[in-house]
């Protein structure tokens, strides 16, 4: 089953948040790879950055975050997968028309839901409520099962 990871999903298991026991436990009941976009990874890149920024890590820990996300993609847990963008965008738009107005999602939640979706995914990992909102009802399937 194809399997697509948010941002915030695959940053949780690679720096310890209150997340962390539940995005580990979901990869446990999962078969690599985990998709995610070029987007996606600059968005990991960007968080790591952030992290150091804000003070929660050391640029010594953010580089052995990123090399351990690299051996990630070389083993193939993870997998970037390109969407066309003209595509992707069409895609968020058709869902920030069902859903932006009732669930409240942002351009970020729609674009990981529609590349999901255009990835043909059955499942998505993620801890956005909102996110998880619109996945659900496009038909994917959700882990973690329940957000704490």
């Amino acid at each position: 089953m194809k399997c697509y990871g948010d941002t915030g999903f695959l940053l949780s298991l690679y720096l310890p948040e209150t997340t962390t026991p539940a995005a580990n436990a979901a990869m446990q009941s999962i078969k690599p790879p985990v998709l995610l976009t070029p987007l996606g990874l600059l968005e990991l890149r960007v968080a790591l950055h952030l992290a150091v920024f804000r003070k929660h890590i050391a640029e010594a820990q953010r580089k052995v975050v990123w090399q351990l996300i690299e051996q990630d993609l070389t083993a193939g847990l993870l997998m970037v997968a390109p969407v066309p963008s003209v595509t992707w965008h069409d895609v968020a738009a058709q869902l920030a028309e069902k859903y932006s107005a009732t669930i409240g999602t942002r351009t970020l939640d729609l674009m990981h839901v529609a590349a999901a979706l255009i990835l043909d995914a059955k499942l998505m990992l993620s801890f956005d409520a909102r996110q998880r909102k619109a996945a659900e009802c496009e038909g994917l399937r959700l882990l973690p099962a329940q957000l704490a």
